[in-house]
């Protein structure tokens, strides 16, 4: 494939996370990455991760890697047919129980817009226009998974010097500073000193995650729009790997977004670096609604460090018809994790307790009046 180049000084990126499906493939899902490619016309694709769901029920009998396969086709073929160049990194469930990574890897190498070297990291090198200059590019690392605690990966120390040394070949070949994005799929650790905390009271909380279960937060303020959102917590691993503070180092990466947690979809700052949440544009998972969607971002080639970015969702793209409207209803009102499938079962318990105590002081009073 030819270099990727900036045209007319722009360059579009589409990102779309947490697919998560199976060979019993979505047709809402497809649909959606079909209208969303037509809508916003990207000149990158990055998949962020669960694209196969890796635990589904369809995966427990059969061959694994034969539907593996069916699924990542079904979910590339309206990519394939816009012909879009496009990469990927894994998430924590794509391995879960199928295919190897290194299996569906030779399944995206089989497509020839496929762009990717290494799911481990990988650098994606956006050329000027003239084809002198690298004003930009795109790192993507392996988020992992969860360890036998329970806790998720941390980006390696291995990854993380593999950045540090393609960011300074770059430098050194192009005599400057190359801005960049960087995607993964599990949100850093640091997200949770750039949300707000609050009382357990206030409305719209969200409870945080593992470590940070004792406390509540919400979204800042500068990071409220009509847009965003934030319907869970982050999933994050309970400590740093040091990659932020590779990032500051020369402040190239501008930008860190992932996707992990489908109903969270905002960018906050960490010092000098974004981070963002995409949401899920699956529909064979739960998710929010007809705001399952993708995130943009468009880079200047004159300045590439003031990106913008917003989120197309499937009602931008596709309107509000669904061919399985019924699954989206369900999975859609679908707890997002065990912790708040537990949390769900003890406020209906307890509700239906308080309703019974009452029905039988109700009836007490009602005895003694006749």
């Amino acid at each position: 494939m030819d270099k990727l180049k900036f045209k007319n000084g722009k360059f579009r990126i589409l990102q779309l996370s947490d697919m998560q499906d199976t060979w019993r493939t979505s047709p809402d899902t497809v649909n959606y990455i079909h209208r969303a490619i037509e809508a916003v016309k990207p000149d990158l694709i990055v998949l962020t991760g669960d694209q196969v769901k890796g635990y589904g029920f369809n995966f427990y009998f059969g061959d694994n890697r034969k539907k593996a396969k069916i699924t990542i086709d079904n979910l590339l073929k309206p990519i394939a047919e816009s012909g879009t160049p496009f990469t990927a990194v894994f998430g924590n469930h794509d391995e879960f129980g199928t295919a190897t990574k290194d299996f569906q890897w030779r399944c995206y190498g089989n497509y020839g817009n496929f762009i990717g070297v290494d799911y481990n990291f990988d650098c994606i090198k956006i050329f000027s226009e003239d084809g002198r200059d690298i004003p930009f590019c795109v790192y993507l690392f392996d988020s992992g998974s969860k360890r036998k605690d329970g806790s998720y990966d941390i980006i390696s120390e291995e990854q993380i010097n593999r950045y540090k040394n393609t960011r300074d070949e770059l430098e050194s070949l192009y005599g400057h500073t190359v801005k960049a994005l960087a995607f993964q799929h599990i949100p850093p650790v640091e997200i949770y000193d750039c949300l707000k905390r609050v009382k357990g009271h206030t409305k719209g909380a969200v409870r945080g995650n593992r470590k940070f279960s004792d406390k509540f937060y919400e979204l800042p303020e500068y990071a409220k729009n009509k847009s965003s959102f934030m319907g869970e917590n982050a999933a994050s691993p309970d400590e740093k790997s040091g990659q932020i503070e590779a990032f500051a180092e020369k402040n190239d990466v501008i930008g860190l977004y992932f996707g992990h947690d489908h109903n969270n979809s905002f960018t906050v700052k960490c010092g000098g670096l974004d981070l963002g949440y995409t949401q899920c544009c699956g529909f064979n998972i739960y998710g929010p609604g007809l705001n399952r969607g993708g995130r943009v971002f468009d880079i200047s080639e004159s300045q590439p460090e003031k990106y913008g970015t917003f989120t197309v969702t499937y009602r931008d793209a596709a309107g509000r018809k669904l061919k399985k409207p019924v699954k989206e209803f369900i999975y859609t009102h679908s707890p997002s994790s065990v912790a708040q499938a537990k949390r769900a079962a003890a406020k209906a318990l307890f509700s239906a307790a308080a309703i019974a105590v009452g029905t039988v002081a109700l009836k007490n009073i009602v005895k003694r009046k006749t």
